[in-house]
């Protein structure tokens, strides 16, 4: 019998193990969600996406200021032609009365000097207002591309603003619900098996009892092979101690065995409880599961499906517009930043020419007074020399028109720049599909955790049904145990009080037999039956192997 019982709880044991395994992968799984589900990176996908939704929506706005930037740029450039052109033509006056000076000087090396270092200065004039003159052809050009692609831009927003960006919004904000319940679903299935895991651990600690009573029995049945051997050996020993002997030896074999079989059947009993316990755990996360589907949860495919599909549609809506976006932002920066520094050229050169219009006043002055004082002789210097002073005082007008329209450029460019700067860098495109990303990859990390949930819960139920059929032996080993019991405490009688001074061979059939003992509650029963002066000996004797119940366990 003993050995049937613990073939029993042997073969338990192996099916809570494997129990244990699959309910252990299961939660392995589950906080591999629980952390895939990070709720920083999910919270950054949503702020992504409401942060373009409440920029699509601005978008007609900032297209408006962009549009009068660019406006603004052009019309400059335009308007910059007519005085360049003038600047021009007026150098072009003031190298003729510079050869009219060479011409009236008559080869005098004074004035033959005033025009050469003249013809220096308009030199450097025309190289400012040449390069000058091709940065704006190539900002115009640039404007005619920006200006292209904000009308595409306009059309895309009249088609989808402002109702997709509103639902953009409204799906960022599902897509955050729709995180948080998956990962509370992760959490609270996790929970469920952590809980059954724990149970599971218990009850392989439990399944010891069977263990422990075999050990048990196989003492009580070693003690029986002790006495015979014993009486057999004995000599000389009178018919009446021989059977106080075996009665004394029979009585505590029954105490050892009843107290076995008893803990048996109690530990027994608790345990076939405890699995049957676990049992509804096992269905309760299928109803988790469940849950996930019919309750609006985040876990169910067609819920997954539902939400994917309302971002995708709400993200491709958007796309054409934030491709458009980034096109015109792209060009947009470029042309800022060819603006700025087109006008802080436009400022080096002006201040260039401003230097060459006052050195040639400065020149013009000096030669009107140097002709005063030639006299009649001078006259017609002095002709030329006012004509220079006339052409350079239009030359300052010119520059002051440049000047004023220079403003106009600063002040476009600044306003370009502050709306690449006001919309950042962010790829509206890439951050939409990375959020469109976090929530797939967490319904899949999901699925993945739970797809073989249905399979390994009813599996997990039936070794729980299987394991509670074989520890739960009560009626079927406990009453043949009990049996065994009750013949032997009838074998044994009822005991006579023992002599003074008992056999010397009852001692040392009592010190073999508690050496075998391995477990407390085998030395606890025999100090009942211990002889009065050997109790404190055999207590204060080293036992063999551990003084607990789990000293020889499987688990």
């Amino acid at each position: 019998m003993a050995s049937g019982l613990d073939a029993r709880f042997v073969e338990a044991g192996g099916a809570l193990a494997q129990a244990y395994q699959i309910v252990e992968t299961l939660v392995k799984s589950l906080e591999g969600v629980t952390s895939a589900l990070d709720r920083e990176a999910a919270d950054a996908a949503v702020q992504d996406m409401r942060a373009i939704a409440d920029r699509l929506t601005r978008l007609p706005a900032m297209q408006s200021r962009r549009q009068e930037a660019l406006v603004t740029i052009g019309g400059a450039g335009e308007a910059l032609r007519t005085p360049m052109a003038q600047f021009h033509r007026t150098l072009r006056f003031l190298r003729i009365c510079g050869l009219n000076i060479k011409v009236a000087a008559a080869g005098a090396a004074e004035f033959s000097g005033f025009a050469d270092t003249m013809f220096e200065k308009i030199d450097v004039a025309e190289e400012q207002m040449s390069s000058f003159g091709q940065e704006i052809d190539g900002l115009s050009s640039g404007i005619s591309e920006a200006l292209e692609a904000e009308k595409l831009l306009a059309d895309e927003c009249t088609r989808v603003i402002p109702e997709v960006p509103m639902r953009l919004d409204r799906d960022a904000l599902a897509l955050q619900d729709h995180q948080a319940r998956l990962g509370e679903l992760a959490v609270r299935i996790a929970q469920v098996a952590r809980e059954i895991r724990t149970r599971l651990a218990t009850a392989l600690g439990a399944l010891q009892i069977g263990d422990i009573t075999r050990q048990r029995l196989e003492h009580v049945v070693t003690g029986l092979s002790t006495m015979d051997a014993a009486l057999r050996e004995a000599s000389g020993l009178a018919a009446e101690d021989i059977t106080l002997i075996e009665e004394h030896i029979l009585a505590l074999l029954a105490a050892q065995a009843a107290d076995a079989v008893e803990e048996f059947r109690s530990q027994a009993r608790i345990l076939a409880q405890s699995l049957r316990a676990i049992g509804p755990q096992a269905t309760a996360l299928l109803a988790l599961k469940d849950d996930g589907k019919d309750g609006g949860g985040a876990q169910g495919d067609g819920d997954d499906d539902h939400v994917l599909h309302v971002l995708e549609r709400s993200i491709e809506e958007v796309r054409s517009v934030t491709g458009r976006l980034q096109q015109a932002d792209e060009l947009s920066d470029r042309l800022g930043t060819a603006t700025s520094a087109t006008a802080e050229s436009l400022g080096r050169r002006i201040a260039a020419v401003q230097r060459v219009k006052n050195d040639v006043q400065q020149m013009a002055w000096n030669t009107d007074l140097r002709c005063r004082r030639m006299g009649a002789d001078g006259q017609g210097l002095a002709m030329i020399a006012t004509e220079i002073r006339n052409f350079s005082n239009h030359l300052e007008m010119l520059t002051n028109g440049i000047s004023g329209t220079f403003e106009q450029l600063v002040d476009a460019a600044a306003e370009m720049r502050a709306q690449a700067e006001s919309a950042g860098k962010v790829d509206a495109g890439k951050a939409l599909t990375a959020s469109l990303d976090c929530v797939r990859d967490g319904g899949d990390r999901m699925r993945e955790g739970l797809s073989g949930l249905d399979r390994d819960a009813a599996t997990v139920g039936d070794i729980l049904r299987q394991t509670t059929e074989n520890v739960d032996c009560d009626a079927e080993i406990g009453d043949a145990l009990g049996e065994a019991v009750t013949q032997l405490a009838a074998a044994a009688g009822d005991p006579a009080m023992l002599p003074e001074a008992p056999p010397a061979a009852l001692g040392e059939i009592l010190a073999a037999i508690h050496a075998s003992y391995t477990m407390a509650s085998e030395r606890e029963v025999h100090k009942r039956f211990a002889l009065a002066g050997g109790v404190a000996e055999m207590e204060e004797a080293p036992a063999q192997g551990d003084d607990d119940d789990d000293d020889d366990g499987l688990f």
